[in-house]
C-alpha cells in the first residue's frame, strides 16, 4: 500500500473519515486490492525451451515504435498493460481490465497448456500479463522480460 493510502484506511479505521468524498476513498481501497502483481522474469533455459510459444508484448504503441527493450518480436501480439497510456504508478490495470483486452484481442488458444510469453520493455508489465494470463487457467504462461531478453535466450 502506498503511504498516504495507508494513513487515510487507518484514519477511516479509526473513525475520522478520510479526506475526499467516502465513495472516492472506497474506490481506491478497491483499485489497491484488485492490483495484479507481477510474475518474475522466467530464466533464459526456461524461455528456450518453450515451443514455439505465442508472444504477447505489454508495451504501450509508442515503447514499441520507440523499441524500449528491443524491436518487436516476430510475430508477437501486441496488447498494451496500460489503460489509455498511463503508468501502472498512477492508474493500475486490474486483472478483469486486462482480460478484456486479451478477450477483444482473440489472440490466446483454446490449449490451456500452449507456451506462452510475455513481455514489456524490462519485465514489470509482462509479468503482470503473465499473472493475468495464468489467473485464466493458462498453465504454460512465462515472463521473458523484455524482447532483447527473449531473443538472446532462445538464440
Amino acid at each position: 500500500l502506498k503511504l498516504s493510502n495507508s494513513i487515510a484506511f487507518a484514519s477511516y479505521r479509526q473513525g475520522a473519515p478520510p479526506q475526499g468524498s467516502i465513495p472516492r476513498f472506497c474506490r481506491q481501497v478497491q483499485a489497491m486490492a484488485e492490483e495484479v502483481e507481477s510474475a518474475s522474469v522466467a530464466g533464459p533455459e526456461v524461455l528456450k525451451a518453450l515451443d514455439e510459444p505465442l508472444v504477447i508484448d505489454a508495451r504501450d504503441p509508442n515503447e514499441v515504435e520507440g523499441a524500449k527493450g528491443g524491436p518487436p518480436l516476430e510475430g508477437s501480439v501486441n496488447i498494451p498493460f496500460n489503460i489509455d497510456g498511463k503508468r501502472q504508478t498512477e492508474r493500475p490495470t486490474t486483472l478483469d481490465e486486462y482480460r478484456a483486452k486479451l478477450e477483444a484481442a482473440g489472440c490466446l488458444p483454446e490449449d490451456k497448456t500452449k507456451a506462452i510469453i510475455t513481455h514489456c520493455g524490462g519485465g514489470v508489465r509482462g509479468g503482470k500479463a503473465c499473472t493475468v494470463i495464468a489467473a485464466l487457467g493458462y498453465t504454460n504462461v512465462h515472463n521473458g522480460g523484455g524482447p532483447d531478453n527473449i531473443r538472446a535466450a532462445r538464440a
